[in-house]
């Protein structure tokens, strides 16, 4: 099982995404911070590794956006996973950081009309239940 040390060292750099026109309004809470350019010192960086780890470790992307599922909702699968992976040190992850680090690992973006913090992803059905599927084993 991957350690508190294992995600604090991955190394992944999301500061290069602080001038990303598609991520203005990126705070830790989600999209709500109006078009401010996004703030990396922001969010957490040991919930931003891990969170990135995951997602490459489970989700897939797809050729279209999948409007079932939104940041919010993959937020809960993925700290009930980190919860499992690093034996109850990490059982809280924002929905900025999910966000960002679905950008990260190649993800499109969707967000939702409504205001909403949230968005939809390219993310396969099929690898959410798969990952929900780990979490509730």
């Amino acid at each position: 099982m991957p350690t508190v040390d294992f995600y604090k060292n991955l190394g992944y750099d999301f500061y290069q995404y602080e001038d990303e026109e598609e991520l203005r309004g990126l705070t830790p809470g989600g999209f709500n911070g109006g078009d401010n350019s996004l703030n990396v010192k922001d969010f957490n960086d040991l919930e931003l590794q891990a969170t990135r780890d995951i997602i490459a470790c489970y989700l897939r992307p797809i050729g279209r956006i999948n409007t079932s599922s939104t940041s919010y909702g993959l937020k809960h699968l993925i700290e009930r996973a980190l919860h499992i992976e690093t034996q109850g040190v990490i059982n809280y992850v924002n929905n900025g950081s999910v966000i960002l680090a679905m950008y990260d690992a190649g993800f499109r973006i969707k967000r939702l009309k409504d205001g909403s913090p949230n968005c939809y992803f390219d993310v396969s059905r099929k690898s959410i239940n798969n990952l929900n599927k780990y979490v509730n084993k």
